[in-house]
């Protein structure tokens, strides 16, 4: 019997959010401890021991973790592709930081007008969406929506 390789890694870094979806509970958990950057680096060399070639650091709203673009780094000196996938209300804030980071990057659109994805999202996210797509690609990123 051949045993199959793990390809992708989802690594929940925090339980916050800055948004209160109508689809998800992560953020009525209320706070909990985010992952240490060192459990965090020690479980991205195991992965990619084990065969991960992809990890999507994800949660809640990752972006929230401060310690986000040390695990990114982390991740790729492990030789993992990094992917991202956040609701884009801070990213116009760490873009900067994430840049180059990032080998997926993916922004969160529940719907194609303002008021579906909001209403969707419990917050005013629709407008941060479409300026981070523009600003992410002024960073040399390529983002896609999800």
């Amino acid at each position: 019997m051949a045993f199959l390789r793990p390809l992708l890694l989802q690594y929940y870094i925090t339980e916050q959010c800055n948004c209160r979806c109508r689809v998800c509970d992560i953020w009525s958990k209320g706070r909990t401890d985010d992952a240490a950057l060192a459990v965090v680096v020690r479980r991205l060399h195991e992965a990619r021991r084990i065969g991960v070639r992809f990890v999507d650091f994800t949660g809640g709203e990752p972006l929230l973790h401060p310690q986000l673009p040390e695990m990114l780094r982390a991740a790729q000196a492990c030789g993992l592709k990094t992917t991202l996938t956040t609701n884009t209300l801070l990213y116009p804030q760490r873009c900067k930081e994430l840049a180059g980071l990032v080998h997926f990057l993916h922004f969160s659109l529940d719907g194609a007008k303002a008021e579906v994805h909001n209403s969707l999202r419990g917050a005013p996210a629709f407008d941060r969406v479409l300026d981070s797509l523009d600003l992410a690609r002024c960073c040399g990123e390529r983002p896609d929506i999800t």
